[in-house]
């Protein structure tokens, strides 16, 4: 990046570097900040919760891509989602963060995070990308290569916390050092390009926790990693999860992984939510068909589904699964409501089982 385009960048995220503080104030990028206490960047912010209600996504043409879907999280919760590319995984996410791509708009439903509506959430508030952020799939794409690996650490710090970029780097040490990253300018002065894939995705699981969350969202991060790498990702994520306390929502499609990962799992299929509930009940005894299948192809068994999932305007009405269903009948073109069983929350998924077909196994 050309000189005057890296002092301009600095300039916009207020990396420049003021004159003697006065008191408790320092100059920030023209303007006056309160300095911040990193301990309690948090206090007095409700607790942590994710309530998705009846989320529905279309495109501007009016097809269908998501839901309805619900969901609850609650501090230490481990939710995963999983179903095969195109079930709406990703797609999620987007709406959480307010993301989505062009042309896809929220048409009913609400999402709350900490107990505020993500809708009503300004670009000053700290809970997206400060109590709650998101470790991307690809992190070849999601750095930005005009930044060193350094500066990208101290983005969200600098955004959220008014913290200048030697101070975050000093504070956010120890979580390099845990992740196995060096902390000297040999590592965080190159440029993405210059990492490993492994590096890089640590990188972005740093920047994910540099601002101290409590809800995480993966997206498939370990996908462009090799099996140790993977290996490697997953045992530092379960660490910092169990000595943070974070809630997970971890989005795969490597049922291996999610059970490690996550203590409780909805399958979702072509936008849909097919079944829910606690890892070890649905992987050891699969309700919906298309669980069942899922876990097939996890053990390699030999089967003689050949289908696809059709793209969203060439989908049937009711169960997506329809077209690749062994057990499929006239009734499911009209598909019931979502069933729950035992003690449940209001949405019918935090505990017991969760379920949508006409003839579960």
């Amino acid at each position: 990046m050309p000189w005057r385009d890296r002092c301009e960048f600095r300039r916009v995220i207020g990396w420049t570097k003021g004159r003697t503080a006065i008191g408790n104030v320092k100059p920030y990028s023209g303007g006056l900040w309160i300095s911040y206490d990193s301990r309690h960047f948090h206090a007095n912010l409700s607790p942590m919760s994710l309530t998705i209600n009846g989320l529905v996504l279309h495109r501007t043409d009016g097809v269908r891509l998501l839901g309805p879907l619900s969901l609850c999280l609650h501090p230490g919760d481990r939710v995963g989602l999983v179903g095969e590319s195109g079930s709406g995984k990703s797609l999620l996410v987007h709406a959480l963060f307010r993301a989505l791509p062009r042309g896809v708009v929220q048409t009913a439903g609400e999402s709350q995070v900490f107990g505020t509506l993500v809708s009503q959430i300004q670009g000053e508030d700290p809970t997206l990308g400060g109590r709650m952020t998101w470790v991307p799939q690809d992190p070849r794409a999601a750095l930005n290569p005009m930044l060193t690996l350094g500066e990208h650490l101290a983005l969200l710090p600098g955004f959220h916390r008014r913290e200048r970029p030697g101070a975050a780097l000093a504070r956010l040490k120890p979580l390099l050092e845990q992740l196995g990253l060096p902390t000297d300018q040999g590592l965080l002065g190159r440029f993405p390009h210059q990492a490993s894939g492994g590096q890089r995705q640590r990188i972005c699981l740093a920047m994910a926790l540099s601002c101290d969350p409590e809800l995480l969202v993966l997206d498939e991060p370990t996908t462009a990693l090799d099996p140790l790498a993977q290996r490697e990702f997953l045992n530092l994520a379960l660490s910092l999860q169990r000595e943070r306390g974070l809630g997970f929502l971890w989005i795969t499609h490597d049922l291996a992984l999610a059970a490690e990962a996550c203590d409780r799992l909805l399958v979702m299929y072509g936008g849909e939510a097919m079944e829910a509930g606690p890892t070890r009940v649905v992987l050891a005894r699969p309700r919906h068909p298309y669980t069942a299948r899922l876990l097939s192809a996890a053990r390699q068994e030999p089967s003689t589904d050949a289908g696809y999932l059709p793209a969203p305007q060439h989908r049937l009405t009711g169960c997506p699964f329809q077209p690749r269903c062994l057990q499929r009948e006239d009734s499911c073109a009209t598909w019931g409501a979502w069933s729950a069983d035992g003690d449940v929350d209001q949405y019918g998924v935090k505990k017991g089982f969760g379920l949508r077909c006409e003839h579960p196994l």
